[in-house]
């Protein structure tokens, strides 16, 4: 399905308008309350409108430490369209009330609407992400991440801007509140439209937010992948609240511009993290794909380093240099294209890791977990402004300077996440193998179960095998090897960093034999992948070996699916053993050859005989492996 097909959708489109104009609507919101103080001098409490600017960023981040828990259990046990429809009832009632009080010009009352908005979004967050997963099949869960990702930046970025615009060119308060409350009835009305998603009505919701919210972070640490993922997301939204919160001053003190430049990079942010979620969906296929994040990490510190590097490339004028002005000089370009290619990258960053969260997150307690996300995200960003505060005032640091150790400080974080979580590296080689070296075709990909305990079998071609059947899964793959595979330098690495099972004959090593089959019913029962390649050797000749047992001892102690596979296209390639000695051959394979895995239909354990899977394989890959 194409990601626009996918709009159109109604499952879909109701979510995903009904957070699109809510995110409108809390920025148009915020915006407007902004410009009031700084453009028509209103006041609140008599504060300085500095203060008031980082009073309503705090507000908007205080809900989600302290409501974002109640929120999660709320979403898992209520159905997540009726409790939608119910915040936006109540986002159009609070939209009146702001709107009276930008019409009398009360400023108490817009700074306690504010208040009112951030708690409706601090319960709506939970929602938005863990509806996704009932409401779409699992090979559209990244393509709805993307346009989710998309359009709320796209929406922060109109709802800033127009909140911003309507003040200074006049338009009448009366007309700024009257759009206000048309949005949210809009929301409303789409929100009617999201299909039913009931959760466990017999969770309890605990009445003391302070528990719940504890309980929540414990359940992050759970799986280490997901925890890892939470602490990725939230670093990127630590590093946004830095750049965001840059702009105004890093393009007014700084670079020495008009506040028109901050708005224009603003513009540039938003649009660069859309564009990269869009780029990051076409790139992963359909599927949850890992290895993007490594590129993604790579990408943010290039181009945050090259920002830090830049320092003031714009000529020294007599004046403010206006957008215009800063877009036609060269530094201004290339300040623009940095910014953008930071954001870019950020897509393939953080698209993927709400895709992970939300797939490998328990159904039941998902939203309990995109709620301890919020809640991590709102520390990182709290940490980072007030790290920016130390940085400046402490550290005397400039902008530039802020941005070079923060590529430094991104890059050393990335290392250690992917070192905890071999995944992301192993991903990302098979990403790079099966998309720059070959170009792989999946066929039957819907043919492994979505969860639950299967073995893949596949037939042996070449050194590659494991990292195109990696590539060719949705779901994380264990693999049955040849124990002296361990012993190869750098490779070796990788096996273990895959959490690949060593296996060997009795007649060789008899403990290693019986160690990989205790290890393999634990990962079955656990409801894990494991593949194997029961010919236990790469094929000499290009023609299948024959199937030994292993296979059928498997599943009498545990008993799933078998999935039977072929490899084809490798046979003559650089990493099978075509005429021998891989340096004899580089050159006799072109880069991007084509290559495909063929999926076949599961097998019932009580029908699984070697013989049979065999032939099966043989089937699938025709005449030619």
């Amino acid at each position: 399905m194409s990601s626009l097909a996918l709009l159109g959708k109604k499952r879909f489109s109701g979510i995903f308008w009904t957070q699109s104009v809510g995110a409108f609507t809390d920025n148009f919101f915020k915006q407007t309350l902004l410009a009031l103080i700084a453009h028509r001098g209103l006041k609140f409490m008599g504060m300085p409108e500095e203060t008031v600017g980082q009073l309503s960023g705090a507000i908007f981040m205080a809900p989600y430490f302290f409501l974002s828990a109640t929120a999660g259990q709320l979403a898992d046990k209520f159905d997540k369209a009726a409790i939608i429809r119910s915040l936006k009832i109540l986002e159009i009632i609070f939209a009146v009330i702001a709107a009276l009080a930008i019409w009398r010009q009360d400023m108490n009352w817009c700074v306690v609407s504010l208040v009112f908005f951030a708690i409706q979004s601090a319960f709506f967050g939970p929602l938005k992400y863990g509806i996704l997963p009932q409401v779409l099949e699992p090979d559209e869960l990244v393509t709805g991440n993307a346009w989710v990702e998309t359009s709320t930046n796209l929406f922060i970025l109109a709802g800033t801007i127009l909140g911003t615009e309507f003040v200074l060119r006049g338009v009448p308060d009366a007309a700024i509140g009257g759009l206000l409350v048309v949005i949210s009835v809009l929301g409303f009305y789409f929100s009617t439209t999201i299909p039913a998603a009931p959760g466990n009505s017999s969770l309890k919701v605990d009445n003391n937010p302070f528990v719940p919210t504890w309980q929540t972070l414990k359940l992050l640490g759970q799986r280490r992948s997901i925890l890892n993922s939470v602490l990725g997301i939230s670093w990127f939204w630590a590093l946004g609240m830095v750049m965001l919160g840059a702009f105004p001053f890093y393009t007014t003190k700084f670079l020495h511009c008009s506040l028109e430049v901050s708005t224009l990079l603003f513009m540039v942010f938003s649009v660069g993290v859309a564009a990269g979620s869009m780029l990051c969906e076409k790139l992963s296929f359909g599927r949850l794909e890992l290895g993007l994040v490594p590129i993604g990490s790579i990408g943010i510190s290039l181009f945050l380093l090259m920002l830090g590097l830049l320092g003031n490339p714009l000529p020294i004028t007599e004046h403010e240099l206006t957008g215009l002005e800063f877009m036609k000089t060269a530094g201004g370009v290339m300040i623009s294209i940095c910014v953008f290619l930071f954001c870019l990258f950020s897509g393939f960053f953080i698209v993927p890791l709400y895709t992970l969260i939300q797939q490998r997150s328990n159904p039941e307690t998902r939203a309990r977990v995109i709620a301890g996300n919020n809640i991590v995200n709102a520390f990182f960003m709290v940490l980072a402004a007030g790290g920016t505060a130390v940085a400046q005032g402490q550290l005397h640091m400039t902008y530039p300077q802020i941005f070079a150790a923060l590529a430094v400080v991104n890059l050393l974080v990335s290392v250690y996440i992917y070192t905890l979580i071999p995944e992301f590296t192993v991903r990302f080689i098979s990403y790079g193998l099966t998309h720059v070296l070959y170009r792989l075709r999946v066929t039957g990909e819907e043919n492994i179960p979505d969860e639950g305990g299967v073995v893949l079998v596949a037939n042996h071609v070449s050194f590659v095998d494991w990292l195109i059947v990696m590539a060719t899964c949705r779901r994380p793959v264990r693999f049955v090897m040849w124990y002296t595979y361990f012993n190869i330098p750098l490779v070796s690495f990788l096996f273990k960093s895959a959490g690949v099972i060593p296996i060997s004959s009795a007649r060789l090593r008899p403990k290693i034999l019986a160690e990989a089959f205790v290890k393999i019913k634990q990962y079955l029962e656990a409801g894990e992948v494991i593949c194997i390649f029961p010919e236990g050797t790469i094929t000499k000749h290009g023609e299948l070996n024959k199937f030994r047992n292993g296979v059928e001892k498997m599943v009498e102690q545990t008993p799933v699916p078998v999935v039977p596979m072929a490899i084809k296209g490798l046979w003559g390639g650089n990493f099978s053993r075509f005429r021998g000695g891989f340096l004899n051959r580089f050159k006799r394979r072109p880069l991007r050859s084509k290559i495909e895995v063929v999926v076949g239909e599961p097998v019932a354990p009580e029908l699984v005989k070697a013989e049979d899977l065999q032939e099966r394989v043989a089937k699938l890959g025709g005449d030619v492996l």
